[in-house]
């Protein structure tokens, strides 16, 4: 009789098993065509034709939500070695941020500024494999901007940074301008709270902005409905609760700016079960706002894509488990003929993984390049896609040098 349980036990497991197996082999072979939202005109056709990897992304097939996308590409992906070289940048307010440099410039060498996500830095897997893949297929030269107090940085001044306030990307900007010139090709690539801070500030300089191109990647167009989605079920005690000990984090690691601070009380900050509460304690009092929402509604970057005026590649997952997809005004877009937004059924919060075992590029990659060769061939620019070599000449930076030290945990 035991002998015969057994047998039972082990044909259902057998069973199980090819079925999962089946349900892979179904996924792995079903298209996966994304949804494409843009004016339709001649430019933004012959930009979607010149990336073919824009109009169908296949995912791993064993990932079978954005849930599993999401953790495993923020906690189990391999992370590459990078010796980044840094530079203090001084920001009003005293502040000062770091930005990263994957390699010294050479003159006409196109850059990509890459704006990470909440308290992450050139540390976390995903901003170091965007770089390799930059360096391996375009030969770019990346920078990453770092929010105040971020990649392991000082925050020099008591203010925490925010996304509603665009300044400090702007001086970034501006500095990398003055080093290679008004006519190289600079691109700005963001990804989720970096992504927003990114969409918001092109869209505030409008016609003014001096970047060629730019690319959001997983933003949060609206942060009231973000805030409102990270409260329902399950999110409040996962995500919730870990980007909120995250912030928390950070602000214990900067405490000595603020412990003089009579704006800021750091034991109800530390309270904070939830973004909200953390934001209501700190960025509400710092800053000078009513109320929570009343914050979030400034940094929210939904109402700038209509004063958009450089090309920009919008990219969401529908089943993004953090930044809600409806606060992106699809009207907005369509109606402005400078942004394409491309949305993918499946990919998570910055997954987007691919592959049977998805340990290095993602999906996300190979469009960004993509996008970027599109405009570069666009505007005929000329640029050598193999490793630099000894006739370009070295543009003239002061760095301070930045160890690859033992590398922290990446956050989302």
């Amino acid at each position: 009789m035991l002998e015969l349980k057994a047998v039972i036990l082990i044909a259902i497991f057998l069973a199980f098993g090819l079925f999962i197996i089946l349900l892979c082999c179904l996924r792995l072979f079903r298209p996966y065509h994304t949804i494409i939202h843009m004016r339709q005109t001649e430019h933004n056709q012959k930009l979607v034709d010149e990336c073919p990897m824009i109009k169908q992304y296949r995912p791993t097939p064993w990932m079978i939500n954005g849930h599993i996308q999401t953790i495993f590409s923020d906690k189990c992906r391999k992370i590459p070695r990078i010796n980044f070289t840094r530079i203090l940048l001084p920001v009003s307010n005293n502040g000062q941020i770091a930005l990263d440099w994957s390699t010294i410039p050479v003159r006409n060498q196109p850059v990509l500024l890459i704006c990470h996500g909440l308290v992450g830095g050139s540390h976390t897997a995903y901003i170091r494999w965007m770089v390799k893949f930059a360096h391996k297929t375009l030969n770019l030269c990346c920078v990453i901007h770092h929010a105040r107090g971020c990649g392991r940085s000082q925050l020099a001044s008591p203010t925490i940074f925010s996304g509603v306030f665009t300044s400090d990307l702007h001086k970034t900007i501006q500095y990398i301008r003055s080093i290679i010139g008004s006519h190289t090709p600079l691109f700005g690539l963001g990804y989720s709270y970096g992504a927003g801070t990114l969409t918001k500030y092109i869209g505030e300089q409008m016609d003014r902005c001096s970047l060629t191109a730019a690319i959001s990647c997983c933003a949060s167009y609206d942060y009231v409905l973000t805030a409102n989605k990270l409260e329902k079920g399950l999110n409040t005690r996962t995500y919730n609760k870990q980007l909120t000990q995250t912030l928390i984090s950070y602000l214990k690691s900067h405490e000595n700016q603020f412990k003089d601070s009579t704006h800021l009380n750091l034991r109800d900050a530390y309270k904070a079960r939830t973004m909200r509460q953390y934001d209501t304690a700190t960025a509400v009092p710092l800053f000078g706002y009513d109320d929570v929402i009343d914050y979030y509604k400034e940094g929210s970057s939904a109402q700038w894509i209509q004063h958009i005026r450089i090309p920009t590649l919008l990219l969401s997952a529908l089943d993004d488990p953090i930044c809600c997809i409806k606060g992106l005004p699809l009207s907005s877009v369509c109606e402005n003929e400078y942004i394409i937004a491309v949305l993918t059924k499946e990919g998570g919060h910055v997954g987007w993984l691919q592959g049977w075992w998805p340990a290095k590029y993602t999906w996300e990659n190979t469009v960004i390049i993509e996008y970027i060769r599109a405009i570069l061939k666009e505007r005929n620019y000329v640029w050598h896609e193999d490793d630099t070599n000894d006739e370009y000449e070295q543009l003239s930076i002061e760095f301070t040098n930045l160890e690859d030290e033992s590398l922290e945990e990446s956050y989302l």
